[in-house]
């Protein structure tokens, strides 16, 4: 028989130790403006580039967490560019309560997660005062 250093518990610790967030940069470079996003979004769709800039240079300590963010962040400037105000602003809304809670739970710095939630909520509000 051999005797193996590591055993069931062990390698199970040293995979949960691999969560340390991976810090990831996406450029995204469109050269056509959408044809639904019109002049009076500008603020929030300035704004909401930001913020998605905010997120990527985000050091996140946890994979799920960091998955949630760009999903939210992907939904928010998707919605934005093609004019679905309503399903942005949710996203918006969606993305600042994931940041609050990330920084809350220390699972990325603090200040960075409070000003991104700050400014998911200020676009919610600019998109809400837009819609109406």
């Amino acid at each position: 028989m051999h005797d193996h250093p590591f055993d069931g518990r062990t390698a199970l610790r040293a995979l949960t130790g691999l969560d340390i967030g991976l810090r990831v940069r996406v450029q995204l470079e469109s050269r056509q403006r959408p044809i639904f996003s019109g002049p009076e979004n500008r603020t929030a769709l300035h704004l909401i580039s930001e913020l998605a800039e905010l997120v990527s240079e985000l050091r996140v300590y946890s994979y799920a967490v960091r998955g949630q963010l760009e999903q939210m962040t992907f939904a928010l400037q998707a919605n934005a560019e093609g004019g679905a105000w309503r399903y942005a602003r949710r996203a918006a809304l969606d993305l600042a309560g994931v940041l609050a809670l990330a920084g809350k739970r220390r699972l990325a710095d603090q200040s960075s997660c409070v000003r991104g939630a700050n400014a998911a909520l200020r676009i919610a509000e600019l998109i809400a005062r837009e819609v109406r």
